[in-house]
């Protein structure tokens, strides 16, 4: 009787563990699946980023990408935008009340936020005006800001950016100021003058071919017996923008024109 008892025990003994076993490894899968539909700490995080502020408003003629989507005729500029222009697109830009770019065919822009800058020059040509001094429209090509150095004077500036990673600054109208954006060389421009940004951030005069005289411009006035002759290369003054808008450093530039460089 003994060993009739035990075996019936000894047959269901066995069929206990797996169904434990079953509801365990149950159990395991519901609460990883829990874990996977939980928020994650990352995805919280970028919803509490901050909005891009708008920065002014874009005029889009052609073929023109704002941010690698086709760009409408007229549309918002926000900060972080990317701005690229076709063989045959053309676009201007403009903040209320500041001033002006506008943005030449096969160019590309980048837009910020911050007080050294409004937006950067990638590559092409872009001309920009500025109506309120350092206030208003500047500027970045290489480690450069270009922006306007008189309150109240309108200054037109056209940078153009080389596949070398030089740029070219001509003074149009008014007066601006080639800023770096750590400490280097500035230049202040008046107009006619242009200055070379090299590639590795150092200015030069820009070699132009001279034009010849035409019946519109005005005869040079010959010089007076006795005067001191004209320096016509403007000084060279040590400028930094880290720490500081551009507003403080181009004034600082514009009181320093037509001075003998100072030393750093």
């Amino acid at each position: 009787m003994s060993r009739a008892d035990s075996s019936p025990k000894n047959k269901h003994h066995p069929n206990t563990r797996p169904n434990s076993l079953t509801r365990a490894l149950a159990l395991v899968q519901i609460l990883a699946l829990q874990l996977l539909f939980l928020p994650s700490p990352a995805l919280g995080g970028s919803k509490s980023q901050e909005p891009r502020q708008p920065l002014g408003s874009l005029s889009a003629v052609g073929e023109i990408y704002v941010n690698d989507s086709p760009a409408p005729a007229e549309g918002t500029i926000f900060s972080g935008d990317v701005l690229r222009t076709g063989a045959n697109g053309m676009a201007a830009f403009t903040p209320s009340g500041k001033g002006s770019l506008k943005i030449s065919p096969g160019s590309q822009l980048v837009f910020a936020s911050t007080p050294q800058y409004l937006a950067e020059l990638k590559s092409g040509i872009v001309v920009m005006s500025s109506l309120s001094g350092a206030a208003g429209v500047n500027l970045r090509a290489g480690n450069f800001v270009v922006a306007a150095v008189t309150q109240g004077e309108q200054a037109t500036a056209r940078v153009e950016s080389a596949p070398n990673g030089s740029f070219v600054v001509n003074c149009l109208e008014g007066s601006v100021g080639v800023l770096p954006l750590e400490g280097a060389n500035g230049q202040f421009l008046q107009v006619g003058q242009s200055v070379n940004i090299s590639p590795q951030g150092e200015l030069s005069a820009a070699k132009q071919p001279a034009a010849p005289a035409t019946a519109a411009e005005k005869p040079s006035t010959p010089p007076i017996a006795g005067a001191p002759a004209k320096n016509s290369h403007t000084g060279w003054i040590i400028l930094g923008l880290v720490g500081g808008g551009v507003a403080g450093a181009a004034a600082a530039l514009g009181g320093k024109k037509g001075s003998q460089p100072v030393s750093p």
